[in-house]
């Protein structure tokens, strides 16, 4: 026989919500283990002592969070989730006959905090986690992955058309003044997608020179993560401590016109300032590994254990390594034992040139394989080859080796989490700023989780070992489910 369900709801008044949530659920640990009582300080600044209440700061973190844990996107869809589902309730403290704040409310919220009540928020995060001793502070990884950017690629036009100056007058009219505090904010200003042109004159010129976009003029043309035509994109930049519990010590997200290298300096030395750390080593792949990056880290007293390019197989001529450098008389020796004096310095690319005599170079036998120059051949020495040298030494050491090996499984997987489990591959704001709060509540949300994961065990030995030897007659249980 077929059942037939009748709609017929009662008003129950015999229970309460807090009994409704089980104990071991994931927001009930994250209440035990964390108090984020610590927002309202941060924000009270920006309230008045009078007028009609707000939302609670707290709440409008844990709806963050919320968002973090179940990986929604829209803030339309988190306020329906959270008015049905009743962890969530309980979490931001509404009862079952309370309405939740309405969605419009949490984009206010946000424009009201800006980036740095964010940043701010996000450090304090992590500052718990150097607490609790998850930082080591040894050794720092780092990495940056692309991230879409919530605009298409054919939204792009001409900066010279009038209409682009227009539009983004009105978009950014009632942006938040930027401060000159010594924070995270100060490198999104800096790394905001215009050109760093250094010693050497750029030779060419990038599509964003010429080119913006009007849904989100920040954002720049990279390659598809997925390998197909191009998109519009960010980078985000993870500096991750090596201690096991791999914490996200900072995290900037930059146009992807920025190179990958570009900010490394300076984050490692916001790190170290912000945690008061003094790494040994500083870990990353051959992209990391450029003379600047190697210079800068070695004068930080930081052993810079970086891959460096092979450049030796672009070229069918004799590598440079097969000439020997007589330190002493400050010269090169060729194979076939002819000396390349010092004939130049180029000051715009920090390098030396050695040259040997044209009509030597002629009547060598190996001429062809070594040199298709008809002013004999060339060997450029950087200013710097001294510590390009330390750094080829540490390619040859275990530690060098154990590291790579590391870092093959350090960095990325935090960013495969954050694509797969909480919404990275695209970011749904559009701006620099707002992307930034974006990486930085993802950043802090996957350092929530291991400091929850730690607190958790700890009270779990505690529950297990511990206090039944202190108390053998009392029967103590602790749900980590």
């Amino acid at each position: 026989m077929m059942g037939y369900k009748i709609k017929n709801l009662k008003n129950f008044t015999s229970f309460s919500l807090e009994t409704l949530v089980p104990q071991g659920n994931v927001y009930r640990q994250l209440e035990q283990c964390v108090d984020l009582s610590f927002v309202r300080d941060l924000v009270c600044h920006l309230y008045s002592d009078f007028g009609r209440p707000s939302i609670d700061p707290v709440v409008f973190f844990k709806l963050q969070l919320i968002a973090f844990f179940e990986g929604i996107r829209s803030e339309r869809l988190l306020m329906e989730t959270v008015s049905l589902n009743l962890a969530h309730r309980w979490f931001i403290g509404y009862d079952l006959d309370e309405d939740v704040p309405d969605h419009s409310s949490l984009s206010k919220i946000r424009e009201r905090y800006g980036m740095q009540i964010f940043q701010q928020s996000f450090e304090q995060i992590s500052e718990l986690c150097v607490e609790a001793g998850l930082v080591w502070g040894e050794e720092l990884y780092f990495d940056s992955t692309k991230v879409d950017a919530n605009a298409a690629i054919n939204s792009m036009i001409d900066r010279t058309e009038s209409e682009v100056d227009q539009h983004l007058e009105e978009l950014w009219k009632n942006d938040e003044e930027r401060t000159s505090n010594e924070t995270l904010q100060d490198l999104v200003d800096k790394y905001n997608g215009e050109r760093f042109t250094g010693l050497r004159k750029p030779s060419y010129k990038r599509i964003t020179d010429e080119k913006v976009s009007l849904t989100d003029p920040d954002a720049a043309p990279m390659g598809d993560q997925d390998g197909g035509s191009a998109v519009l994109g960010y980078r985000d930049h993870y500096i991750v401590d090596g201690g096991k519990a791999r914490i996200i010590l900072s995290a900037l997200v930059a146009p992807a016109s920025i190179m990958d290298n570009t900010p490394l300096l300076d984050l490692v030395d916001w790190t170290g300032y912000r945690w008061q750390l003094q790494p040994k080593i500083a870990v990353g792949d051959a992209k990391y590994g450029t003379v600047p990056n190697i210079v800068g880290l070695e004068k930080r007293g930081i052993k810079a254990y970086l891959p460096m390019p092979d450049l030796s197989n672009r070229s069918e001529y004799y590598s440079s390594d097969l000439f020997h450098y007589d330190a002493e008389n400050d010269h090169y020796i060729c194979p076939q034992k002819h000396i390349l004096p010092l004939w130049s310095r180029r000051k715009s690319e920090e390098n030396f040139v050695y040259r040997t005599n044209a009509e030597a170079c002629d009547a060598c036998p190996v001429k062809n394989e070594c040199t298709g120059s008809k002013s004999g051949r060339h060997i450029f020495r950087s200013f710097h080859q001294e510590f390009i040298d330390i750094v080829k030494a540490y390619h040859q050491t275990d530690k060098y080796q154990k590291a790579m090996r590391k870092r093959s499984v350090w960095v990325e997987p935090l960013f495969g989490e954050a694509k797969d489990f909480h919404r990275l591959r695209r970011f749904r704001l559009r701006g620099l700023y707002k992307v930034n709060i974006e990486g930085m509540m993802i950043a802090a949300g996957e350092n929530l989780k291991r400091l929850i994961n730690y607190r958790l065990k700890k009270l779990c030995f505690l529950a297990q070992y511990l206090f039944p030897r202190l108390f053998p007659t009392r029967a103590i249980t602790f749900s980590t489910t």
